[in-house]
């Protein structure tokens, strides 16, 4: 097998059959604001919403091309996208600047992903965990396909950035294996085997921002980007940003008042998913058919999926219709520093995995046990293929969350992490300062 520990970046990203031109790449930030497209926007009709899933791009079968974690699997039900089953899909960004998104980012060879946020929807319907995983995060990157033949041509693994994964799969030229090896790097690293993911681009996310009116955040404190890698230059208070504004508030990384960390960034472009939330299911953009149509369009628009999660689109969005803000919540693998620009995950981040294998709130209180009994142990999550559906099997490599047996059921958010919901927590500060 070819050792591809420095794979070289193509110079051309060729065509893919099932891919349209100028559409097979997507943006770190993008991707925050699409979970919120394709999960909030659900008040268009069943109808409007098969509509407008003709315009996503998909990428053809993975089937037998995503590593699966270590263990047998537990004996459960099969799963799918059906009512009364969770939902786990994974959104990806990258830096890729194909086509149209070269005038936006500038020419950029090659594919090289910097956010990967799983998103777990619950099997009741009634809320949506996001888990932002840093691009710099240390990773045992498996082997991954270099081609569509599951019995082919294979990368070594490798200990690297996460971010890494889909550089590697993309040195093909081909996006559905850059998504592959970060999903088989996804099992790895937490025991999830999802199989269904989403990826956007720069264009696409600055028209969905313009087709709904722009976006109001809230800046507490002035942002400017000193570096000048963006235009953004933001002074504290309220702000109506329209698409390209928007994608410089998401977009950069070395602003005042911050370390230039991704994690820094990540903050940022959760805070920006609730503000385009809360954009999306307000009175202004549900009553307006026109609006909602332009906001569903352009997101749809900009999107490549895998085949069963563009499949489960419609109704997966009409489900989530109701869904308040309040019960969104973003958060961050618990991290801490690292060596060579690395971050290491620490001893908390397995019970954010086993809570979504669980289909349990990552931020609030697990079910009361009953008396005198001790929980189950956390299962390590896995699907079965093509579901998009995280369930139990037993445990990955990385991490061991054995250690947890026996004990008692947690009763509060995991610790280590900072949720964050679709409420706005600086609205009352901005509101303070002036719009």
């Amino acid at each position: 097998m070819p050792d591809l520990a420095r794979p070289r970046p193509p110079s051309h990203l060729p065509r893919h059959s099932n891919a349209r031109r100028d559409r097979t790449t997507a943006l770190r930030h993008v991707a925050l604001a699409v979970v919120a497209v394709l999960t909030f926007g659900g008040s268009a009709t069943a109808f409007a919403l098969s509509h407008l899933r003709g315009n996503v791009a998909t990428v053809g079968s993975l089937d037998g091309l995503i590593g699966a974690p270590t263990g047998a699997p537990a004996d459960l039900p099969a799963a799918d996208l059906s009512a009364g089953r969770a939902v786990t899909f994974v959104m990806l960004g990258s830096d890729s600047r194909a086509g149209e998104n070269a005038a936006i980012g500038g020419e950029v060879d090659g594919m090289r992903a910097d956010t990967t946020i799983v998103v777990h929807v619950s099997a009741d319907r009634s809320r949506v965990d996001a888990v932002s995983i840093p691009r710099d995060s240390e990773a045992l990157i498996p082997a991954c396909h270099l081609d569509r033949d599951p019995a082919g041509r294979m990368s070594r693994p490798r200990t690297d950035k996460f971010n890494a994964a889909f550089w590697i799969g993309g040195s093909t030229g081909d996006i559905g294996l850059a998504a592959a090896c970060t999903l088989s790097t996804i099992a790895a690293v937490t025991g999830l085997a999802v199989t269904e993911f989403a990826l956007v681009d720069f264009t696409g996310f600055q028209g969905m921002v313009d087709a709904i009116g722009g976006i109001r955040v809230c800046v507490p404190t002035a942002l400017r980007d000193y570096k000048e890698n963006t235009a953004l230059d933001l002074t504290a208070g309220w702000h109506d940003l329209d698409g390209p504004q928007a994608l410089d508030y998401v977009r950069a990384r070395y602003v005042t008042g911050s370390d230039g960390s991704d994690v820094q960034r990540i903050a940022r472009q959760q805070k920006f998913i609730a503000a385009v939330l809360r954009r999306a299911l307000s009175t202004d953009v549900l009553t307006s058919p026109i609006s909602l149509a332009r906001f569903l369009d352009a997101g749809t628009r900009s999107l490549t999926m895998s085949d069963a999660l563009a499949a489960g689109l419609p109704g997966l969005a009409w489900r989530l219709r109701d869904v308040k803000p309040s019960a969104v919540t973003f958060v961050t693998v618990p991290w801490g520093p690292g060596t060579k620009g690395r971050i290491v995950w620490t001893r908390d981040a397995p019970t954010v995995w086993g809570r979504i294998a669980a289909d349990e709130p990552i931020a609030g209180p697990l079910a009361e046990p009953i008396a005198g009994e001790t929980a189950a142990p956390a299962p390590v999550p896995t699907s079965v293929a093509g579901s998009g559906t995280a369930t139990a099997t037993g445990s990955a490599p990385v991490p061991d969350i054995t250690a947890a047996l026996g004990a008692p059921a947690p009763r509060v958010p995991v610790p280590g992490i900072t949720p964050r919901t679709g409420v706005d927590p600086d609205e009352a500060l901005c509101g303070a300062i002036g719009s």
